[in-house]
């Protein structure tokens, strides 16, 4: 489960799956990396509230802080899950279309998104929220996700929208927490059966290719990475999620055509398989079908016209999906 397709970036450390993932590799290219960490804003002292704009940090416990934002109004919270080191901004960058997700859906429902520790933000920024220790899992994911919305009096019922590897904290969440899931989006999501589609061999291979640059390792020492044994462990753990609407979003664009390239070019390591791109798309694919399969009545969208990183490339289909499970859920 990596982050495995190519992203775009104005920055040098690697955002896999923009917020990326375990589950399509993707490198990010560009000027040098940030060596000091950003002061952090004063912790909010505001909650929340359903009508108020929010962006602050708010204490999740052990005086550690989680950097959250917030917009609209709705009697239902959308909560935005990004991929692997994918901070907030994510969601709401101008650089690639007009519109953007959180503004989309913030115009028709409450929606917050936020920081998670070790994420990276544009321009080689790095999150606002504390440090943990990494590699982590979706379930300190989840446990932070909780405390965050609780502390900053963020209430449900919740939509959740989570891409890539966000996609697993959302699953687990809605399992451990399931009165105050509602519906759910899942944009081209990892799952569990992603690692189980592929040879083990070949697994191992992946996982190699997707190891963090030293570099990026001594730019940000705290940036976020995965154990993902623990994670795809913790998902087949998990008891399933509950009837409600849920939308799989998958990317129609391969990987496979452009893994050679990424070779050539060092993107990726040099020795890593040529043919593991193919292995890759169709690991990915039993996995989107896996997670329409999820719950009954789940509508699985194919046609994305999209590679992985669908809020990017395609926001609108994001929106109109969230906007579809948001009515479905009332």
């Amino acid at each position: 489960m990596n982050d495995l397709r190519p992203r775009r970036s104005h920055g040098r450390l690697r955002r896999h799956g923009t917020g990326a993932l375990a589950v399509l590799a993707l490198l990010l290219t560009g000027c040098s990396a940030a060596t000091d960490r950003p002061a952090p804003t004063a912790p909010a002292t505001a909650t929340a509230t359903a009508t108020a704009a929010v962006a602050g940090l708010f204490d999740v416990g052990a005086g550690r802080r989680i950097y959250l934002e917030c917009h609209g109004t709705g009697t239902t919270t959308v909560v935005l899950i990004g991929g692997l080191r994918a901070a907030t901004d994510y969601w709401n960058r101008t650089d690639t279309k007009p519109i953007t997700v959180m503004r989309g859906v913030s115009g028709a429902a409450r929606v917050c998104a936020y920081d998670r520790p070790g994420t990276v933000r544009e321009g080689n920024a790095f999150s606002r929220s504390d440090p943990i220790a990494q590699p982590s899992s979706e379930l300190s994911a989840v446990a932070d996700l909780h405390a965050l919305l609780t502390v900053a009096g963020v209430a449900g019922p919740y939509v959740l929208v989570g891409h890539s590897y966000g996609g697993c904290i959302a699953r687990l969440y809605a399992s451990t927490y399931p009165a105050q899931v509602v519906g759910m989006v899942l944009v081209d999501a990892l799952s569990e059966a992603f690692a189980a589609a592929m040879p083990a061999a070949q697994y191992a291979q992946l996982q190699v290719s997707q190891q963090v640059p030293a570099e990026d390792l001594a730019a940000y020492p705290a940036i976020e990475r995965l154990d993902m044994d623990a994670v795809n462990a913790e998902l087949r753990a998990a008891p399933p999620i509950h009837a409600m609407p849920l939308t799989v979003l998958s990317a129609d664009q391969l990987v496979a055509p452009q893994w050679q390239s990424m070779i050539d070019s060092g993107q990726l390591p040099a020795g890593t398989p040529a043919d593991l791109g193919a292995a890759v798309d169709r690991a990915q694919k039993a996995s989107q079908d896996f997670q329409a399969g999820l719950v009954p009545g789940a509508v699985h969208i194919t046609q994305t016209h999209s590679g992985h990183d669908i809020p990017l490339d395609n926001p609108a289909i994001v929106i109109t999906a969230i906007r579809d499970v948001l009515s479905r859920a009332r």
